[in-house]
């Protein structure tokens, strides 16, 4: 299971994800890395760090294991729900296929994501809010909602469409309680609408 003991002592910020990029980068491969979680809320300046770099990728897990390892990462977990690397006291964890911790994606999620930038052949993408936020709901923890109203705040969601993907989502996916989460969510967010 995806558990908190694991994530960095100290926190992580664009500076450890822009190192992390860059020695990718050097190894001149393309990549194609889709920023979820606090990584991509610290792309996009809603918070200022995070516990760990998460990345979903459309890569296969030997492609990712030969560049990261070539890059002098250390791979702490090959399981591929939830494959963990570290540089120093830098975690990275990555996922695959389109799906993360038990949620298998709309097969649009990839279309619906933003590219923010490239680093040599790298190509850096956000994981769509909508799917991004679903993830965030499934684990449902204080910091997961206070996130979840952060990304609402600043990115204008649409919350008829998200809570319409979520839940076409939610039925079939490894989301335990997915109708009390939801309604959780949405209790908070009401309460805090005009903070």
């Amino acid at each position: 299971m995806y558990e908190d003991k694991y994530k960095n002592i100290k926190s992580t910020g664009i500076t450890e994800l822009d190192s992390i990029l860059n020695l990718l980068a050097d190894l001149n491969e393309p990549l194609e890395l889709f920023a979820i979680g606090g990584t991509a809320m610290i792309l996009k300046n809603i918070k200022e760090s995070t516990k760990d770099i998460d990345f979903l990728t459309t890569e296969k897990q030997e492609k990712i294991r030969k560049l990261f390892t070539l890059a002098g990462l250390k791979e702490e977990s090959s399981n591929k729900i939830c494959n963990i690397w570290r540089l120093n006291d830098i975690r990275i964890d990555i996922f695959y296929d389109g799906f993360i911790l038990g949620i298998p994606f709309p097969e649009d999620w990839k279309r619906l994501s933003e590219k923010i930038r490239e680093v040599g052949k790298i190509k850096l993408y956000i994981l769509n809010w909508y799917d991004l936020i679903i993830t965030k709901i499934s684990r449902s923890e204080t910091r997961d909602i206070t996130d979840i109203i952060a990304i609402i705040k600043s990115q204008k969601i649409d919350f008829k469409f998200l809570k319409k993907r979520y839940y076409s989502i939610a039925e079939t996916a490894l989301i335990s309680d997915f109708d009390y989460k939801f309604k959780h969510l949405e209790k908070e967010y009401g309460k805090r609408k005009t903070d």
